[in-house]
């Protein structure tokens, strides 16, 4: 038996014997007699199906204590919060209480990349830890602006923890500003890698109509090929110091822009799509359409390496064109 030692079928109440015939439950792994089983058609421990948790002879032992008026109460090792002896879950943090799960608990990246990333897993598990403003637990039905949190983190894809954390921020507290550190050093690139073309059209241009004082300079050094008027002289002159200076700085209030709205303008994005496909599929009831419409959710969000790539490609056009329009003046 070895396992089992000491346990009771929930059904009947009887504790196991060596030659009883068990089977357990697949989803959460309570043991029954087989023939309990059998009579019952289904596993009757629902408290652990809500929790999202799995059957451990500790947690049996902490029942019995529990029933007998026994047992210490449990401190949480992560925020300190004592816990009655029959708890499973720290009533602060939600950390799992039982060895087993303690020794196991991961980050909200790794668990959520499992859960968000895997269409076969299902999305976001009811022991995902908390996260975001007040340590507050969200799972994958929490809705955030009326759109619901695991829809979210399909359309993200990767980087979930950091995206989903400014996203339950906007929706849930409000505000608009966050930190992007790609969109402060690349912006065209990043709006272009994260499918958003239209604002990252708009900094692509903006991005190399700003460089044009840079573009002269590199020409003179070689670097590009060669445009007829500028010379040391000019390079030299107040009036381009001047407008390198300018430029130069609409280019930094440029980025720091988008550096601290990025976040937000992607959550407006998503939200606006996301609503948008559920409202296309909301009076579809066949069977397999929540999958499907899950799958269009991936689909329209996540990231785009050709996009990137295009847009690398179009600001290296951009920039020779510059220098050739330059040379017609």
């Amino acid at each position: 038996m070895g396992k089992y030692d000491g346990s009771k079928c929930l059904i009947c109440g009887e504790a196991f014997k060596d030659a009883d015939d068990v089977v357990v439950c697949p989803d959460c792994g309570t043991p029954y007699h087989r023939s309990c089983y059998l009579e019952e058609g289904r596993c009757i421990n629902t408290e652990l199906h809500e929790n999202g948790s799995f059957w451990e002879p500790e947690l049996e032992a902490k029942a019995q204590q529990a029933a007998s008026g026994e047992g210490e109460p449990i401190r949480c090792a992560r925020c300190g919060q004592e816990n009655p002896p029959e708890g499973l879950f720290c009533n602060k943090c939600g950390l799992p209480l039982t060895g087993e799960s303690l020794n196991q608990q991961r980050s909200f990246n790794e668990n959520t990349a499992h859960n968000y990333n895997d269409p076969g897993q299902g999305y976001g598990q009811p022991n995902m830890n908390a996260f975001g403003p007040g340590a507050v637990r969200f799972d994958q039905d929490s809705d955030i602006d009326g759109v619901k949190l695991g829809d979210y983190a399909r359309y993200v894809g990767k980087n979930q923890f950091s995206f989903l954390t400014n996203f339950i921020r906007f929706g849930k507290y409000g505000g608009k500003a966050s930190l992007n550190f790609c969109a402060l050093i690349f912006p065209q690139y990043w709006f272009f890698y994260r499918k958003m073309p239209v604002i990252g059209a708009i900094y692509l241009v903006l991005s190399v109509a700003l460089s044009i004082p840079t573009i002269m300079v590199m020409s003179a050094a070689g670097y590009l090929p060669e445009i007829a008027f500028v010379t040391e002289t000019f390079l030299k002159s107040n009036d381009f110091n001047l407008m390198l200076n300018l430029t130069s700085s609409l280019m930094m209030a440029m980025q720091c822009i988008s550096a601290i709205f990025a976040n937000y303008w992607y959550y407006k994005q998503a939200r606006r799509q996301i609503t948008e496909i559920r409202s296309e599929e909301s009076g579809v009831l066949e069977e397999g359409t929540e999958e499907a419409v899950r799958l269009r959710i991936s689909g329209k969000g996540g990231t785009s390496f050709p996009a990137f790539l295009m847009a690398v490609l179009i600001s290296n056009a951009l920039v020779v064109l510059t220098v050739f329009l330059m040379n017609k003046l």
